[in-house]
């Protein structure tokens, strides 16, 4: 996770922990969560296509 989205994170976090209402609270957390997951399976990704494109330059040497 790049140190940017770290940031972006704990900001979501804070600013879900000063919301005033439980709505917006739960939105915030909600919204904070899911950028969570996209991120892991975006790495998830990054890790498949690099290990895709070590096979392809091994098949062509």
């Amino acid at each position: 996770m790049s140190n940017e989205l770290r940031k972006k994170l704990h900001d979501l976090a804070e600013l879900g922990d000063k919301a005033t209402d439980p709505q917006t609270k739960a939105l915030i957390e909600a919204i904070r969560l899911q950028t969570a997951v996209l991120n892991e399976r975006l790495f998830a990704i990054e890790l498949q296509v690099a290990a895709l494109s070590k096979r392809l330059e091994s098949t062509t040497d």
